[in-house]
């Protein structure tokens, strides 16, 4: 898990220099600045189960570059076949880094970490005993995200999720809430003056 973060944060540590040194300032001489929220759908793959997460965040752009916030929650349909717990529910929040290629295209590369805190709750069949434990959640997308209108974006993404920090007194380990996903993100906001360096597009 120490070198999962070590390698997250060098690359995103990277991809921020490079942005600082095309614009000499991060803000000063950026060549556009915008900001965008809407709401995150994730479908998680654990072993024959299905963990449907939702939530949203929300970034200031930067050039092609983006930071923010995020916070989802399992949903009601989530399915768990895990012996004697009758329910489970996974809520995480933090920081959101990330960046697109070539935005003024049609379809465009999306990528983006999720670095965030939160916590498992747990219901057992025992009605007289329920367990919440902290948990700490990396979690690096890549994908296509479409042009839809000026001030809306969709995202399709694949992930994969690194949980630890789950106690052992839970009965649980993180590796059953490590696995690949598939994401829906929709951005709604301001995206900069990229996107109309191509005048002979129109989205709307």
């Amino acid at each position: 898990m120490k070198n999962i973060l070590i390698i997250v944060f060098a690359l995103m540590t990277a991809f921020t220099s490079l942005q600082a040194q095309r614009t000499e300032t991060l803000f000063g001489n950026a060549h556009s600045i915008g900001a965008f929220g809407g709401p995150i759908v994730e479908y998680h793959f654990i072993g024959d189960d299905v963990d449907v997460m939702a939530g949203g965040g929300g970034a200031l752009i930067i050039n092609d570059f983006f930071i923010g916030g995020y916070g989802v929650g399992s949903a009601p349909s989530s399915v768990f076949d895990i012996p004697d717990i009758r329910s489970l529910d996974l809520a995480h929040g933090g920081f959101w880094l990330g960046g697109t290629y070539q935005t003024n295209k049609l379809f465009h590369l999306f990528g983006s970490a999720k670095l965030g805190w939160g916590a498992i709750g747990i219901e057992f069949d025992d009605d007289d005993f329920d367990y919440v434990d902290d948990v700490f959640v990396v979690q690096p997308e890549a994908g296509v995200e479409v042009n839809v209108f000026r001030w809306f974006r969709l995202a399709g993404t694949a992930s994969y999720r690194f949980v630890d920090g789950i106690s052992t007194n839970s009965g649980l380990a993180s590796d059953q809430f490590n696995g690949f996903g598939f994401n829906l993100t929709f951005r709604f906001g301001f995206f900069g003056n990229n996107f109309w360096r191509n005048k002979d597009r129109d989205w709307d």
